[in-house]
């Protein structure tokens, strides 16, 4: 049997295959990248509605006598309106309805339950802030 040029219909497909392989490693990276942008995205939102919540807390301090008085159901219901209610809403697609404010003392905790995909896990962004006392 003589020298055969070129390549043969088996090793063509190999190569295929392995091209194959090759684009579907690279498209799920693709796809990785896009989720951890998403993800990146909705924390940065969170940290927005967390510190949005603080300054809506300073804004009411102003008015009031002391921390112990801001009536903070208030506040919360308008934030969790603006921030989570409705799909129009900015975090609507997250779990607004386990998302709060707490308040201890002069001590605010911003809690933002997160899910950034359906089968992704929640995580749970805490934003801490103390606010002074009035005399």
């Amino acid at each position: 049997m003589g020298r055969q040029n070129g390549l043969s219909l088996i090793e063509a497909l190999i190569a295929l295959v392995i091209l194959a392989f090759g684009l579907i490693g690279v498209a799920a990276m693709q796809v990785k990248a896009l989720q951890s942008a998403i993800a990146g995205y909705t924390q940065s939102l969170a940290n927005v509605a967390a510190v949005d919540a603080q300054e809506r807390v300073w804004a009411a301090l102003s008015s009031y006598q002391d921390c112990d008085t801001i009536p903070l159901a208030t506040i919360e219901s308008a934030w969790l309106s603006h921030w989570f209610a409705g799909q129009s809403a900015t975090l609507g697609h997250t779990q607004g309805q386990e998302s709060r404010i707490d308040r201890q003392d002069c001590q605010f905790d911003v809690v933002v339950r997160l899910r950034t995909g359906p089968n992704e896990p929640h995580d749970i962004f805490s934003y801490v802030f103390q606010l002074p006392n009035q005399p």
